[in-house]
């Protein structure tokens, strides 16, 4: 690695990081030297603002940095696979062609593609193909199967799907398709003029992706993001994370979350590189970052604890500099920060909007989500929007301070866009308190949501799947702490269907497990099972949540009266 590269982030491997450090200098293509006078953290007014859009930045690069690389990954085969770059001329003119090819299927601005695929570099192609042509890019889970994947299939009414071959029987059977890899095409040996710089036309305010939330309320939102809003948080992240042409990212979590968006686009404002994966493997995670260089990472809790139970020697020499995640399990700072030198910025974020809160170089603090990021207002209100005194927990709510930082709204759910804009302010629906001096912290999620393996898991849609299942009659999903992760498994309460036979003995596990592993998303399976009556589990009239409280407090009710504790089983999942 060069010496630019080691330097990029600061610090020497293995020796124990001050509390505040300094933010280096960024790239002259976004570079905003601006700093609160009082605080000393970087912050961008509105006239270094960056109001762009991913194609118009991609395309600047190239002209500034055609053969630099761009991004890295691992085709399998061999020992370890082989090791694959594209620079940034070989990204962009396979975006194009991947353009040409969606242009000659009938696809125009507007116009919605879906995107059934895997981590790849391919699948990054197409994205950028999508908005080449000024069409909207709906990003899939393509672990959702069965009822979820057709309802968003159905809800987003793409004229034509991008996917993966082994996921083809998942997807329902609409409009056109496109193999990711079979009908990848050749990048042409020339550019197109007319064709990029109507990419380049395109408005930052003009719709670009249709992202679907967990569910944590009830049915799947399509967030409707602007073409404005990747570069705009990518500028974000570009500043907390102090990025250069030098530093090379790592990126193994989905692409069809919003992260890899911003992300993306924060690599190339920063004229930098990314590695990336199609799954993460923990004990691939340190040789990886070796391999490739990487000098920062993204990641989420449940990567946070798996990394560091590979140990610290595993860590030997590592260029890795910093980490970009939440939430932070226990024991992250101690093995980050002070055994190996790296620093742990912490983060709050939505689909609606990325980073309402971040940690910066600057000005960081141990157990919390974060400041409010120079680029939102953000406080903390009650349940009738008023703003609460410092200390005093209640709803997060946010609004932006500058222009494509927020969702344009929820797709086809015009009640739900008013609902969650209330009194000018976003709802973020999570639970949260600030202190006086104004750092945040996270106290849990209002919504009736899981938090799992750094998914937000629907309680409410793995109900309606589980209800389903032979032999129950009702059920509720609720979140049980893990402390490994920091996170939280799924444990459902299940009221049997009648039977003759009373007891456990009623229903049968077993099947229970099979239909689980036949209908439930690998991020959504259960880990705990508990029978319950059915007059602990009751529903809201209009949303038709589960009361969760009310069946706990019935649960904790009734165990107390017998002084016996419920049997809780360990499911095989």
């Amino acid at each position: 690695m060069s010496e630019a590269a080691s330097r990029s982030l600061g610090g020497t491997v293995g020796r124990p990081r001050p509390s505040v450090v300094s933010s280096p200098a960024l790239s002259p293509l976004f570079n905003c030297p601006h700093r609160n006078s009082e605080t000393g953290v970087p912050e961008f007014p509105l006239t270094c603002h960056h109001v762009s859009t991913p194609v118009k930045d991609l395309l600047d690069q190239v002209a500034l940095r055609p053969h630099a690389p761009l991004l890295h990954w691992e085709e399998p085969g061999g020992t370890g696979g082989t090791a694959v770059s594209w620079t940034y001329r070989d990204f962009a003119d396979r975006a194009r062609a991947c353009a040409k090819v969606l242009r000659g299927k009938g696809v125009g601005a507007g116009d919605r593609v879906a995107l059934v695929c895997r981590n790849s570099a391919r699948r990054q192609a197409w994205q950028y193909g999508v908005w080449w042509l000024g069409a909207v890019e709906v990003s899939v889970n393509f672990e959702l199967t069965g009822d979820l994947m057709t309802a968003v299939i159905e809800d987003a009414d793409p004229v034509l799907i991008v996917l993966d071959a082994e996921l083809r029987d998942t997807v329902p059977d609409v409009g056109h398709r496109l193999d990711t890899s079979a009908d990848f095409p050749r990048p042409g040996q020339d550019g197109d003029e007319d064709f990029d710089r109507a990419a380049r036309d395109i408005p930052p305010d003009t719709l670009c992706s249709l992202i679907y939330t967990s569910g944590t309320t009830g049915p799947s939102k399509g967030v409707m993001l602007p073409a404005g809003y990747p570069a705009a948080h990518g500028h974000t992240i570009a500043h907390v994370a102090g990025l250069t042409p030098a530093d090379t990212c790592y990126f193994v979590l989905p692409f069809f979350h919003v992260d890899f968006h911003v992300v993306f686009s924060a690599v190339i404002l920063s004229g930098g590189s990314v590695a990336i994966r199609r799954k993460f493997t923990a004990h691939g995670f340190w040789p990886e970052v070796a391999r490739f260089g990487v000098t920062w990472t993204w990641t989420v809790g449940f990567l946070f604890s798996a990394i560091r139970a590979q140990g610290a020697d595993a860590a030997e020499a590592t260029p890795l500099r910093r980490i970009i995640g939440a939430p932070i399990p226990e024991g992250t700072y101690e093995y980050f920060e002070d055994r190996l030198g790296i620093d742990v910025l912490t983060l709050y974020g939505q689909t609606e909007a990325d980073g309402p809160l971040y940690d910066t170089p600057d000005r960081r603090r141990r157990g919390g989500a974060g400041w409010p990021s120079v680029g939102f207002e953000v406080q903390i209100h009650d349940e009738h929007g008023h703003e609460l005194s410092r200390g005093t927990p209640g709803e997060l709510v946010y609004r932006p301070k500058f222009p494509h930082m927020m969702m344009l709204g929820y797709w086809n759910r015009p009640d739900a866009t008013a609902t969650t804009w209330r009194d000018l302010w976003v709802r973020s629906g999570d639970r949260a308190s600030m202190d006086e001096d104004g750092f945040v912290f996270f106290h849990g999620r209002m919504s009736d949501s899981i938090r799992r393996r750094g998914e937000n898991v629907s309680a409410y849609e793995l109900e309606g799947i589980l209800r389903r299942a032979p032999g129950v009659e009702e059920c509720a999903a609720v979140g049980v702490a893990d402390d490994f992760s920091g996170e939280q498994e799924i444990k459902v309460f299940v009221v049997p269907a009648a039977s003759p036979e009373p007891g456990d003995a009623a229903f049968d596990i077993a099947a229970f497990e099979v239909y689980c592993r036949d209908h439930v998303a690998p991020y959504a399976m259960p880990k705990f099972l508990q029978l319950t009556e059915a007059a602990n589990i009751v529903r809201s009239p209009g949303t038709q949540v589960v009361q969760k409280h009310r069946l706990l407090h019935a649960v904790a009710e009734a165990e107390e009266a017998t002084g016996v504790l419920s049997t809780v089983h360990t499911l095989d999942l």
